[in-house]
């Protein structure tokens, strides 16, 4: 018994991966298919509405957003309630999987399972409406195009944020997706608060002359010479910062929400 509660416990199987997805499937099949049928009539009954005033546009591309990230953050923030009620709590823990498996299981299922689920049910909503509006207009809107910049930037911004609301429902136990748009917030205040803090110890003056002049500056030059910069090195120190802010958010942000959220599952599972 002993050394078999070792390799379940110690070793990362891809096949014990796909039992516990698959169990996961199986059990919740029922409720994504009806919010499928929400979705689907949803969304046939606004594509044939905005067909009323012939308005096509990327309707499919903006209708397919709307449901990756807030059905999304909906379902990532419920990714770990099993682990919080009772019964079902001690039926998951003893589950025959390590912890990394369940963590990588239910990261997967939420974030690149959910796109490719989402895309793969709206596509074929999106065929069904569009055969409609065919059949009572003539015309249609334009289908969804996965290879187009905008389709890939937005599903790439969203599994960058999705590890934000993965990270809560392993922190919160109760009304993870709330408590986590709360701290989002907080966050954003308190990085403007830092911003004014550090603009009034670099520039005391900014504000007042913002103030007096109603507006601030009217050029880069202008906020050069108040910083007592040169045009380029306001340029150079402006690329710098949005680089910065760039690579917090593509290569810093998503993997310490994975990491946190990982040290933080292994405690609850022990």
């Amino acid at each position: 018994m002993k050394p078999q509660e070792i390799h379940t416990n110690q070793y990362f199987s891809l096949k014990r991966l796909f039992l516990i997805m698959k169990r996961d499937v199986l059990t919740h099949y029922r409720t994504v298919l009806i919010a499928s049928l929400a979705v689907a009539g949803f969304a046939i009954f606004a594509s044939t509405v905005s067909m009323l005033n012939r308005s096509q546009g990327n309707f499919h591309l903006i209708f397919y957003f709307l449901l990756l990230y807030i059905g999304g953050f909906i379902f990532s923030s419920r990714a770990f309630r099993e682990i919080y009620n009772g019964q079902k709590s001690y039926t998951y823990v003893t589950l025959p999987a390590s912890p990394p498996e369940k963590f990588v299981e239910r990261w997967f299922l939420t974030s690149v399972g959910y796109v490719i689920g989402a895309f793969a049910v709206y596509s074929m909503i999106a065929l069904i409406s569009e055969g409609i509006n065919r059949a009572l207009f003539g015309y249609s809107h334009a289908l969804l195009n996965p290879a187009g910049r905008t389709f890939l930037l937005g599903v790439a911004v969203f599994l960058v944020l999705q590890g934000i609301f993965f990270a809560g429902a392993v922190y919160f136990r109760k009304h993870p997706l709330i408590k986590t748009i709360l701290m989002i917030n907080l966050a954003a205040i308190a990085l403007l608060v830092i911003a004014i803090v550090a603009i009034r110890l670099i520039s005391p003056g900014y504000f007042e002359f913002a103030h007096r002049t109603g507006g601030g500056f009217n050029s880069l030059r202008e906020l050069a010479a108040w910083l007592g910069l040169t045009e380029g090195g306001l340029q150079m120190l402006g690329r710098t910062i949005w680089i910065v802010i760039r690579v917090i958010f593509w290569a810093i942000l998503a993997p310490c929400s994975w990491v946190l959220s990982y040290l933080k599952f292994r405690k609850i599972e022990v």
